[in-house]
């Protein structure tokens, strides 16, 4: 259902392997179906106010806050400070930074990325681009037919291999 949302939050720009990826990755790191469907909406806004691809917007924001890798966010305009993004987080929830969890320190990341994703692309409206769209279709739809096509094809070539003469 998460795979589902984040297509659904992508406008159809996510196929599903790289949405159903995406999921696995942002609920290993802890982060909820609504905060991975903002993370999608961050990703087509930024694409299209820097004029960007959407999936590698997506893989930017999606690694760069799970991992906490500053220079994938950076060529979006996001500088994130692991420091100062835990020490800001720290400080919400009235504790020291040295007492945040691994759990924390990912949430913390996340809100800071989102917030200097607010400041880079405003209250600018994401626009699906219906060539994206399309190949997200064609992409989900060749790997189903693949999935009826070739078991058959599988089927007759392992007989071959196995029978010489016959081929």
């Amino acid at each position: 259902s998460l795979t589902k949302k984040l297509r659904e939050a992508s406008k159809g720009m996510l196929d599903f392997q790289t949405a159903a990826s995406a999921s696995a990755i942002g609920l290993a790191k802890g982060f909820s179906a609504e905060q991975m469907g903002k993370i999608a909406d961050g990703a087509l806004r930024v694409s299209n106010v820097l004029g960007r691809d959407f999936e590698d917007s997506f893989n930017r924001l999606t690694k760069g806050i799970s991992k906490a890798e500053p220079e994938l966010l950076d060529e979006l305009g996001i500088t994130l400070r692991l420091e100062r993004a835990k020490k800001n987080y720290a400080k919400s929830l009235g504790i020291s930074a040295d007492a945040l969890t691994t759990a924390d320190a990912s949430q913390a990341v996340y809100l800071e990325t989102m917030r200097q994703l607010e400041t880079v692309v405003g209250d600018a409206e994401g626009q699906a681009n219906p060539f994206s769209q399309l190949g997200a279709t064609f992409s989900d739809l060749a790997k189903t037919l693949a999935s009826v096509v070739l078991p058959p094809f599988e089927f007759l070539a392992k007989v071959l291999n196995e029978n010489a003469g016959i081929a």
